[in-house]
């Protein structure tokens, strides 16, 4: 006992002292904005940001709260409204992306969103909402694309849409519906091996929905009980179960939910009985029993909610009967010609975002804005040798080695014309490059994108560049930034954006390319977009394309300037 005794003091007392250093490392920190209110208060270690943080807006109330550790955001974060509603809240993970459930809501505090995220994904059901608080639209995500069965409302709540997705495309027949209730069919057709199944209850009702490719389940699938309440949930591949899950009894009462992993669950899964909410060990999943699938709701409730799930997710991969089978044969159908009224309806749907937008990350970090000098300086001079070597290359496994095939200079685009004409300007008016052909050069810098918050390297590019401005002008150039990103994140990136450059905004128009509709056209998508600058000549024909190969390699604009002053 005595042993055991001193063996817990020494850890004790080690833990002390490990928490005196930790505290003797963090150093207060705040910055404010001109008018003396803050603009940010936290704490710093080793010059990253750690702890608790608060960001605030100009007229000094809070904007965000949570913490830090090493520079990213982890644990649960807040994010208000200026009249101090909270905006949205959720957690983020170790490595700084969303997990688990986060909920959104209007400023009169009517809900807006809720879901669950998985990675930075959204994963499972989740549910949107019209600023009346009527359910606009609900459905599933797996790893952030659509799947399974979803359904879209007027804001009155009157039925707008519904029908299947199959890794973010439209499958089979969607029922449309127009503001006075009329009914029609859009098919959007299959693909080769690709199935729906509608199984069906005795009494008519839907029991087990979802995709079958080359007869296996794929995707989401979704099981309800006879009465129309939801049943259970998850991603299946083939006969293993993962991602977000939920099992519910006939009453619509949670009784398990979580997050499965190769018919496992995983760490933070939960299972409510009574009432009374527990953990789940992590592990594999019961057996199903024998002779229980698809009984009533007397013989769920002798079960465990663990066991409950583990016959939910035997019910789900169950062999589907060809009866069930929405077509019957697994060949590649071309969707028919729809009703003009049907495909204008479904067209308003695609121009909608179909994920809940990225939360504006609260500003750079302070490491960041204490190296933009230097980053700065580089974009516009280029590399030193005197300083060893580009403050950059800490992004290449290996400085000295060989560029990535595919990027540097991409000459196959010389002497061709631009894929695209039309930009989308973040000032709402859209610009046709044609404009300038016959009268000015273009240079067209597409940045990495935006992911919630605007990155440190496109501001220090966009800086250098603006130290420029007189020159490129003397030169007839025009310069155009390009910023890809999700449809649904725009807003967001307009708000970082006016936020990030607060000294007056850059001195280029700024343009967002929703969904990555023009970096895709150019090649240069992944993990948004390349960092690339072109140069198009007064005809408007490329002469110069530079696609970097991580998302700091990008021209230095004295490269750059003397490209342009070599051209005719």
């Amino acid at each position: 006992m005595k042993t055991k005794t001193l063996m817990v003091c020494v850890v004790l007392g080690l833990l002390a002292g490990a928490c005196k250093s930790l505290v003797r490392a963090l150093v207060n920190y705040s910055e404010a904005w001109s008018s003396g209110l803050p603009k940010s208060r936290g704490s710093l270690a080793g010059g990253l940001q750690s702890g608790d943080w608060v960001f605030y807006y100009e007229s000094g109330k809070p904007r965000a709260k949570g913490q830090y550790a090493n520079d990213r955001q982890i644990g649960l974060w807040t994010y208000y409204y200026e009249n101090q509603v909270v905006e949205r809240s959720g957690a983020f993970d170790e490595t700084g992306k969303r997990t688990g459930e986060w909920t959104l809501q209007y400023q009169d505090q009517t809900p807006q969103a809720r879901g669950s995220y998985v990675g930075d994904f959204e994963d499972g059901p989740w549910q949107f909402f019209a600023q009346n608080g009527s359910l606009e639209r609900q459905g599933q995500y797996d790893a952030g694309q659509l799947s399974g069965p979803w359904s879209y409302a007027y804001a009155g709540g009157k039925p707008r849409a519904d029908g299947m997705y199959c890794r973010g495309q439209r499958i089979g027949a969607w029922r449309v519906f127009d503001e006075s209730g009329k009914e029609r069919t859009q098919d959007f057709g299959s693909k080769a091996g690709v199935q729906i199944v509608r199984e069906m209850w005795p009494n008519g009702t839907l029991r087990r929905a979802g995709v079958l490719q080359n007869g296996a389940p794929v995707g989401r699938w979704t099981s309800w009980h006879e009465n129309g309440q939801m049943r259970f949930c998850c991603t299946l591949n083939g006969t293993v179960a993962s991602g977000v899950f939920e099992a519910r009894d006939a009453a619509g009462n949670v009784l398990a939910q979580g997050l499965l992993a190769s018919n496992a669950f995983g760490a933070g899964c939960v299972a409510v009985t009574n009432g009374a909410t527990r953990p789940i060990a992590p592990g594999p999943l019961p057996a199903a029993a024998a002779g229980v699938a698809w009984s009533n709701q007397e013989a769920l409730a002798a079960l465990t909610p663990e066991a409950a799930v583990g016959l939910f997710v035997a019910e789900a991969c169950s062999g589907v009967e060809p009866a069930a089978l929405v077509a019957k044969t697994a060949e590649t159908t071309t969707p028919t010609a729809p009703a003009p009224e049907a495909a204008a309806i479904v067209q308003q749907i695609d121009q909608e975002p179909t994920r809940a937008a990225a939360p504006m990350q609260p500003d750079l970090s302070v490491k960041q804005r204490e190296e933009m000098v230097n980053y700065v300086a580089e974009y516009a001079e280029g590399t030193k040798p005197a300083t060893g070597g580009s403050l950059l290359d800490k992004y290449r496994p290996n400085p000295t080695a060989p560029r990535t095939s595919g990027t540097g200079e991409l000459t196959e685009w010389y002497g061709k014309p631009m894929p695209f004409q039309i930009m989308k300007g973040v000032d709402g008016k859209d610009l046709d490059l044609t404009q300038y052909h016959g009268k000015k050069k273009v240079m067209i810098v597409v940045l990495r994108g935006f992911l919630g918050e605007v990155c440190c390297y496109c501001v220090a590019q966009t800086k250098a560049l603006a130290q420029s401005r007189e020159r490129l002008e003397q030169l007839g150039v025009e310069v155009l930034v390009i910023y890809p990103g999700a449809k649904e994140n725009e807003q967001s990136f307009e708000q970082a954006y006016k936020m990030t450059f607060n000294e007056g905004g850059p001195p280029y128009r700024v343009f967002y390319d929703p969904d990555l509709a023009l970096v895709t056209q150019l090649g240069i998508d992944g993990d948004l977009a390349s960092p690339s600058t072109l140069i198009l000549d007064i005809d408007g024909k490329i002469t110069f394309f530079y696609k970097g190969e991580h998302r700091a390699d990008r021209p230095a604009a004295n490269k750059l300037l003397k490209i342009i002053e070599g051209m005719k």
